[in-house]
């Protein structure tokens, strides 16, 4: 028994074609227009306060007001929260002098977070009648009165010359933030001898003579120096690459044996032996 084969004839196919096509052509069209119309509400939704941005939050500053930093970066709460590139606000809050590093982000809750780092102050210059506090980077800020000095940070005496006060800057830059505290007034004093030579006063009562040249190195030996010493008997401690020698203000002399004691005038000498 043969089988009979359905042959659909091209009047039957050509309505089921058509129906085919104006359905693709309806979802093109739906497809189309509905890109279009999200298309005109983004474009509607940037131009209208919708896009604005509602709260703007500033951290980590110190030294520089909140205002000077969004005055800096041109952020605002009538501006668009997609209206500027985040590199090109950082990069414009990174001119100003104080500031060391900056970090902006926005949120789809319409916020704005610019977290800041600021240059660390490391000491005031004496100016004579007031105060400038003088940041890592090298700049100063506003004046203080010195009835407002805290002892925050270190004194910085004579320190005139630019370029010295830039040595002098890169070696108090490598102290560790403990030693750097105990550090209460240094002295621009040079000598014939040695022109980068500094007088520093410290916390613990001790004055010490080192030179610019090498200051972290010198300073870090301090520690050391001090605990072979009296506490109940400061004096000067002159600390250079040869090694330190002290010398006692009172006439009281230690009592450390392994101390070798040299009379100089009114003053014990002491040579000392740095720890390793």
């Amino acid at each position: 028994m043969t089988e009979e084969k359905k042959v659909v004839s091209i009047e039957d196919r050509i309505p089921k074609l058509r129906e085919t096509r104006r359905k693709k052509a309806n979802r093109r069209f739906i497809f189309y227009l509905t890109c279009l119309l999200v298309l005109i509400v983004f474009v509607v939704y940037l131009q209208s306060p919708l896009s604005y941005v509602r709260e703007i939050n500033v951290t980590g500053s110190q030294f520089v007001s909140k205002d000077v930093i969004l005055k800096q970066s041109d952020i605002s709460t009538e501006r668009s929260l997609w209206s500027f590139q985040l590199e090109n606000i950082e990069a414009k809050i990174l001119e100003l002098p104080e500031i060391k590093t900056a970090k902006v982000t926005r949120s789809w809750t319409h916020e704005v977070t610019v977290a800041v780092t600021e240059y660390k102050k490391i000491a005031y210059i004496d100016q004579g009648e007031s105060l400038s506090p003088l940041l890592e980077s090298g700049h100063t800020l506003d004046h203080v009165e010195k009835v407002d000095y805290k002892g925050d940070a270190p004194l910085l005496i004579g320190f005139d010359n630019e370029e010295i006060r830039k040595l002098m800057i890169e070696g108090m830059q490598a102290l560790p933030t403990y030693l750097l505290s105990h550090i209460s007034e240094i002295h621009y004093s040079p000598t014939e001898a040695n022109p980068y030579q500094v007088h520093l006063n410290m916390i613990d009562g001790f004055e010490l003579l080192t030179t610019i040249r090498g200051f972290s190195e010198h300073i870090k030996a301090y520690p050391s120096v001090v605990s072979q010493l009296d506490q109940a008997n400061p004096g000067l401690i002159e600390i250079d690459h040869s090694g330190a020698i002290f010398n006692q203000f009172s006439e009281q002399p230690t009592t450390d044996p392994d101390l070798e004691i040299y009379e100089e005038g009114e003053e014990n000498q002491l040579i000392i032996e740095e720890d390793e």
